[in-house]
């Protein structure tokens, strides 16, 4: 017996079958279209571009240095005595000539009045011997007296005279301890921690100052150079004043600037390096001494050198190199040689032209031979529409 097909099963297979073939078409569609040989141009990477220029960059020495005042004084008690009153704050900005501390007077006081007391009985004293001197001459000379009361009196006159003088000296020592009792500053400058307070005991033996006074308004910088770079820097100095730059760290905020006032006169032995200071205006106070900082040294500017930005040099196995970007827009990487940095840009010695188009800043795990286009202008065509 024949069983025949039904109609509707034939049907539902047609429909699969042409269901198969139609995903099979957009499959093999998507595959063509994305496959690298279908004849489509890769697209371009996006990056920052820029020019090699020519223009002018200062050679510039960098070294590190610390902070020293000009003018530091250590306030000592030149008398003994109770430390009475102290009339500052630790810390604060003193003038010269303002009130310190003051060292009970009272002892020194006295001393004083008994020393002028002193001086008021020899003179007085003097005075009577000197008289009597002089009634003795005229008699002497007539040999009314002997020659020994004679010598007599004019030894007494000139010792009172003597005696006269010390106590006149005397007088005046206890005046310049009555005035040590009040210590002033010697200085205009920062003060530092208070060693005694009012109660103690003070002496002129004392190991540790009062407090130390340290002029701050301006300041040295004090640094030491390898002795290859002392006839740059002597070259530097003949032509002009060398600026200086002060800053915490390489390539840091500028924290104070001056000149260069001092080289030494010799190269230290021991570390083949010349010692030199620079004098700074510290107005701001941003600095203090002791501090480790950084100081920039302008020694000339060289007025057309090849500059590119920092970021377009990368470091590699055989040295430094930039990507390159052709007529045919594709990167191309080729080894520089950096002389020095000058501010955020590089002063390249070799291997570029000024002119030359390469990457500003380098996109991470970028190839060679990579096609590129200009972020900029694809930034400034998406504005536009």
């Amino acid at each position: 017996m024949n069983l025949a097909v039904p109609r509707v099963s034939r049907r539902r297979r047609a429909l699969v079958l042409l269901l198969l073939l139609a995903l099979a078409w957009f499959a093999w569609r998507h595959w063509h279209a994305s496959s690298p040989g279908a004849g489509h141009a890769p697209e371009a990477t996006a990056v920052s571009l820029t020019r090699v220029r020519s223009g002018s960059a200062p050679v510039v020495l960098e070294v590190m240095g610390s902070v020293l005042s000009p003018h530091s004084v250590s306030v000592r008690a030149q008398i003994s005595g109770l430390l009475k009153a102290v009339y500052f704050e630790e810390g604060q900005d003193v003038k010269a000539g303002e009130r310190l501390f003051l060292i009970d007077p009272a002892p020194y006081q006295a001393a004083l009045a008994q020393a002028r007391a002193q001086l008021a009985m020899d003179r007085a004293a003097a005075s009577s011997a000197q008289a009597q001197y002089e009634r003795m001459k005229p008699l002497a000379e007539q040999d009314f007296v002997t020659r020994q009361e004679f010598d007599d009196a004019r030894a007494a006159a000139q010792e009172a005279q003597a005696r006269l003088q010390a106590d006149q000296a005397a007088v005046q020592s206890a005046e310049i301890n009555l005035g040590y009792t009040l210590i002033r500053a010697p200085i205009s400058g920062r003060s530092g921690a208070i060693a005694v307070r009012s109660g103690n005991l003070v002496s002129s033996t004392d190991s540790t100052p009062l407090v130390v006074i340290n002029q701050v308004e301006r300041l040295q910088v004090q640094a030491a150079i390898p002795q290859d770079q002392l006839a740059a820097v002597q070259q530097a100095l003949q032509r002009s004043v060398v600026p200086v730059r002060v800053s915490a760290s390489r390539g840091g905020e500028t924290l104070a600037s001056g000149r260069l006032m001092f080289v030494d006169n010799a190269v230290a032995a021991g570390s083949g390096t010349v010692m030199l200071k620079a004098e700074v205006d510290n107005q701001a106070q941003a600095l203090w001494p002791g501090a480790f900082v950084n100081l920039s040294l302008s020694l000339r500017v060289d007025p057309s050198v090849l500059l590119v930005p920092e970021a377009a040099v990368q470091p590699g196995a055989e040295g430094q190199y930039v990507f390159v970007v052709g007529a045919d827009h594709k990167a191309v990487q080729r080894y520089v040689g950096v002389d020095r940095q000058a501010g955020a840009e590089l002063v390249i010695s070799k291997g570029l032209q000024a002119g030359e188009t390469i990457i500003a800043k380098v996109p991470h795990n970028f190839r060679p031979g990579t096609l590129v286009r200009d972020a900029a202008g694809s930034r400034k065509a998406g504005a536009a529409q």
